[in-house]
Formats: C-alpha cells, structure tokens, sequence
C-alpha cells in the first residue's frame, strides 16, 4: 500500500526498494497522483513507467514516463499537442468492461422500474455519472420538457453523486437515485442511457450501456463520439439542448430504431 506521497522522496525510496525486492520491472499508473509518482520512481529509480491517460488537459508527468497510453485518440491527440516531446511514447488503449458483469437483462426482474415504482411500460431515460457541469446533467434537464411533450409518462434518472439544484428537483418525471452499488442490476432495464457530457475523454457509461444492450445517445464530444460512430449510439452536437430533446423524442417514439442501436452496440 502507497499513498503516493513524492516529497518527501522517502515513500518513492521505499516503493522502488519493494519493487527491486519482488523484481517489479514496470509501474503502470491511471490517476494524475499516481503518474506524477511513477514519474519519479523512472527518473529517481529507473522503474520503468507506463502511465494511462484519462484526461484531456496537458499532464507534464507525461515527459517521463516510458510509454503513455490514452483512452482514446482525442485525448492522445491533445496531449501530443501540448507536449510535442511526447512523440513516438503515447498510444491509445481504451477502457473496457466485464460482460459477466454488465449484461443484457436475460429475463432478470426489473430492478429499475421497482425502485422508482413505475409500470413495466414506462420509458426510462437513466444519466449515470458524478452530478457536475462537465458530465451536463442541467443540459439534459433543458432538454426534457421537449420530450414530455410528445412522452408525458417518461422518466429521467440521474445515478451518482451530487445534487440538482432545488428549483430543477420539481421538474416532472425527474428522479436523482445518487450513488449506487447496484448500476450492472439497474442499467439493463433503462430504455434509454444518455451521455450528455461537455467534455468526455472516453465515457465508460456509454460502453456499460451498449454491453447491457442499451442504446445509447451522446454528446458529440471527445472521445464519446469514436465510442458511438457508425450505429453504435445516436450522437448530437454538445451543449444543442433542441436536438438533444429531438433525438430523445425520436427514438422513444421508435421501438425498431432503438433496437437497432442496441444490437450494433453489443456487436
């Protein structure tokens, strides 16, 4: 165990004398504390490093390391700008999931719907992520009186941490579940998972979704949209809360077209 503390340099000594004890040849790292950590055990130590990228803002950690790997081209591409040094080191490697884990819902009751006390009919729009500008759940608030409209009964779920202002809390059909253990039991059952981010690197969720078997509709951002291109998910421009509205009026609407997302998304 590590709290990756770098000054003093005592901690990087002593992890780096763990790894010549155990004959630890490479320190892969995912997080900005953590790669800033194996930078120093490269330059202090020689450990070799390896460092995964999950944002797109420029890391300076990122010199050091023998090899960067990036979730997705848009992020290697913006840390190839800002760091010209970086050259031939960086290559992508996306995030992945456990299909033993997330799963088409194979006749399992639906855990979605009893928690919100619905009917077996009721279309279900689910937003997964920390609640926070950059993951636009206030955009996808924007967006859902355009879909009542033409969906009276539908549902939005927001899962994860934080909170929607109070004023938007009192907007029909609008459900916050917060932080949830059981998102692989909840998320087969959702008509629809919307990504609505300002900025995505990857987005996890999206991939969660299409191996639930769940169409996915997603900003047009980052890596997001590699992740939805040719059929997997329905993409509109980010921060267009109109066509936003429309895409999710459409494809409740459209039983085939839903399907039709989903099936490529598992393929």
């Amino acid at each position: 165990h590590t709290n990756f503390s770098r000054l003093p340099l005592s901690e990087v000594d002593r992890v780096a004398a763990f790894c010549r004890q155990e004959g630890i040849q490479i320190f892969h790292s995912h997080n900005t504390r953590a790669s800033h950590f194996g930078a120093l055990l490269k330059v202090r130590h020689g450990v070799h490093s390896i460092a995964h990228l999950h944002a797109n803002h420029p890391q300076l950690h990122a010199w050091f390391h023998d090899r960067v790997l990036a979730v997705s081209k848009d992020t290697l591409t913006c840390h190839r700008y800002y760091l010209a040094g970086l050259g031939k080191k960086g290559a992508v490697l996306v995030n992945f999931v456990d299909p033993k884990q997330f799963r088409p819902s194979e006749g399992r009751g639906d855990a979605l719907r009893a928690l919100l006390q619905v009917s077996a009919e009721t279309p279900v729009v689910v937003v997964i992520g920390e609640i926070c500008s950059r993951k636009g759940q206030d955009l996808a608030m924007q967006a859902w009186p355009g879909v009542l409209r033409m969906h009276p009964d539908a549902q939005l779920v927001f899962i994860g941490q934080g909170s929607l202002p109070d004023n938007l809390l009192k907007a029909r059909g609008v459900t916050v579940l917060g932080h949830r253990n059981d998102i692989s039991e909840l998320l087969p059952h959702a008509t629809i998972c919307l990504v609505p981010s300002r900025d995505e690197p990857f987005g996890l969720v999206a991939i969660e979704a299409m191996a639930c078997g769940v169409p996915v509709v997603a900003s047009a951002v980052s890596g997001l949209a590699d992740i939805v291109a040719r059929g997997a998910g329905a993409s509109y421009p980010a921060t267009d809360t109109r066509a936003l509205s429309q895409v999710l009026t459409e494809l409740l609407s459209d039983t085939q077209a839903r399907a039709k997302l989903a099936a490529v998304g598992l393929d």
